[in-house]
């Protein structure tokens, strides 16, 4: 069963009227008028597909979900106005994929997503998020897709990639990073696609992709790289394929000393 309530003037989300609707699986609130988000908001449901987005949300209460916390598949909170994840905020363990896109969130605290067992995509594009803490991500440990495009983060460290066990795809392109610690990756090594373009990174050292040896896809594109020290990639056995395009390398190939070297499996550069 589906209701949709798109496009109308909901203020409110009143458990008294979802009540009636036992069976329902999928609910679309987006489009309208919401601007908090209460503990009282949803009754215990069979909802699997929940969608709020495009509305006025700016609070969100703990708990407001707990009652649909064995059946909820999908929870799409995109394009609202929500500034801060109060912590505990998602109990869901059933939950897989959970959207943020285009909030005003600047900083995610650690455990924030603590309670989300079952998650395998997150999506926060579009936020400016200028800070994760160490912990950021913590307790997603079957996550294997995050998307943090169009932020304003500045550096990639294994303090808030601690617990990605599971990630596969981690997306930061248009952000400001110039740089990435050396043990940044030591949590992430099923990683298979990174993708860092529109950045601000200047080079590429020797421990700059350390410990990613399933990694298949690399985008460096568009950033500022000038410098990329000898074995850069050194332990890149499985990449197919390395985008450096619209960089700053000024050098020829008869200057390196082995840059690319280890790329066996390399089918695009």
């Amino acid at each position: 069963m589906i209701v949709p309530r798109t496009s109308n003037k909901i203020a409110n989300i009143l458990p008294e009227h979802l009540k009636p609707f036992q069976s329902l699986e999928t609910l679309d609130l987006s489009n309208n008028n919401i601007s908090e988000l209460k503990m009282s908001s949803f009754p215990s449901l069979q909802l699997k597909y929940l969608y709020i987005n495009s509305n006025r949300i700016t609070s969100m209460e703990p708990g407001t979900f707990d009652n649909l916390s064995t059946t909820l598949q999908v929870l799409k909170l995109n394009r609202n106005r929500i500034s801060a994840i109060p912590q505990k905020m998602f109990k869901l363990s059933h939950l897989q994929h959970l959207e943020l896109n285009r909030n005003k969130i600047r900083k995610i605290d650690g455990l924030t997503f603590q309670g989300l067992p079952a998650l395998k995509s997150l999506k926060l594009q579009r936020n400016g998020i200028t800070r994760l803490m160490d912990g950021a991500f913590w307790g997603l440990t079957n996550m294997e897709v995050l998307q943090l495009d169009h932020n304003n983060l500045t550096e990639v460290t294994k303090g808030w990639l601690y617990g990605l066990l599971m990630l596969q795809q981690l997306h930061l392109s248009q952000n400001a990073i110039s740089r990435i610690s050396p043990d940044a990756w030591e949590f992430c090594q099923k990683l298979s696609e990174l993708d860092l373009t529109f950045n601000h990174l200047a080079r590429l050292d020797d421990s700059s992709f350390v410990g990613l040896s399933v990694l298949v896809g690399l985008y460096i594109g568009s950033n500022k790289v000038n410098y990329i020290a000898d074995c850069a990639f050194r332990g890149l056995s499985s990449l197919q394929t390395l985008d450096l395009k619209n960089n700053e390398i000024s050098w020829t190939i008869e200057d390196m000393n082995g840059a690319f070297s280890g790329l066996d499996e390399l089918r695009k550069l």
